[in-house]
């Protein structure tokens, strides 16, 4: 059973790639060119295609660090690369500040891309885009990862209204400018998909726990675990119904329905099997605190209970891992689905051709 746990715990590397793919795609839309030492642009459009340059190395960053996490699979070293992107993009804002004045002293696209930059580093450092600490997470009691579930949801929006603002900023800027930006649509794809992966997570989170709980033989956190599954999946349920129709292709709404029925579909299995475990296992310890007692009596009746407590904590532990098999199979496939919908869904076009200027 450890292992099997152990097991998923080095999949959560996966979970990471995904949201680093995503900041691939909704981090800057427009930066400072490192290389520009002049605060002066003689034409708008050297402006925004200076802006364009910094992407592409960005982008290119990005994707060295996601190969990075596809080769190893340790939680530490997926830390080490947010703290690289993290240094990065404060390193990007410094640029910024010192050398970019402006169009014709008009800095409502710097200053707002600046604030969208802030809102990532803020996000990467306190771990709301950060989905693979299961195991931590299971380290706190059910209602304090209760709490940091509904934090990160709470700092997950606030991060996509940040981004909004970002692209009311590009519009306003290039109305004042008199061009147009092409509207690629890339953000509600994203912003969908990030819900989707939180709901993802959150099951992924209590379903930790509750092995932790089994693992620790602890019915107070097993009890909890089982309600907090109740809500979890109830929820997943209600959102889930409501995204099935923001886009055609519903295989990633479809693969969570799927994956969280799977899960909650486990307690009617569990529950029996862990109370029986837990049971003998609570005889067998206070048997353990008794006098000794070398009668033949006493032994013979300490022989039986491990005997009873061997069979229950064989019983749950067998079933435990066949449940962990076929999570592992579903827990890859849903990865699968996840980048294939972002594959198909994504349109995406460097900034040199995403803007037109007006006659």
């Amino acid at each position: 059973m450890k292992k099997s746990i152990t097991t998923i715990r080095q999949k959560n590397y996966l979970l990471t790639l995904n949201w680093f793919v995503l900041f691939l795609f909704i981090l800057p839309t427009f930066s400072h060119s490192q290389e520009i030492k002049s605060a002066g642009y003689r034409t708008l459009k050297a402006y925004i295609d200076d802006f364009a340059k910094n992407e592409l190395f960005i982008k290119k960053s990005l994707i060295e660090y996601s190969n990075t996490i596809i080769e190893n699979q340790m939680e530490s070293r997926s830390l080490a690369t947010s703290t690289r992107i993290t240094e990065k993009l404060k390193s990007i804002n410094a640029n910024i500040k010192q050398n970019d004045k402006g169009f014709e002293k008009n800095t409502l696209l710097r200053d707002s891309f600046l604030k969208m930059n802030e809102k990532t580093i803020e996000c990467l450092s306190n771990g709301t885009l950060i989905m693979n600490d299961y195991t931590s997470q299971s380290q706190n009691s059910v209602s304090e990862i209760s709490a940091n579930l509904k934090e990160r949801d709470l700092a997950l929006i606030g991060y996509f209204e940040e981004l909004k603002r970002f692209e009311i900023s590009k519009k306003e800027f290039a109305k004042m400018n008199n061009f147009n930006f092409k509207n690629l649509g890339s953000n509600t794809i994203l912003e969908y998909n990030a819900y989707q992966n939180v709901l993802f997570y959150k099951i992924n989170v209590i379903d930790e726990k509750l092995n932790a709980s089994i693992i620790n033989v602890s019915k107070d956190d097993f009890t909890a675990c089982i309600n907090a599954l109740d809500n979890v999946y109830q929820e997943v349920l209600l959102k889930t119904s409501q995204y099935k129709s923001i886009f055609n292709d519903t295989s990633l709404n479809s693969e969570n329905i799927a994956y969280s029925n799977f899960i909650y579909s486990q307690k009617k299995k569990i529950i029996p099997l862990f109370n029986d475990f837990a049971n003998e296992y609570t005889s067998l310890q206070k048997l353990k605190k008794m006098p000794n007692n070398n009668s033949k009596e006493s032994i013979d009746r300490y022989n039986l209970a491990v005997k009873s407590y061997n069979l229950k904590k064989n019983a749950l532990f067998d079933m435990l891992d066949v449940i962990q098999k076929n999570k592992k199979i579903m827990y890859n496939n849903w990865f699968v689905v996840n980048r294939t919908f972002l594959k198909n869904n994504i349109k995406f076009t460097d900034i040199y051709e995403s803007y037109t200027f007006n006659d």
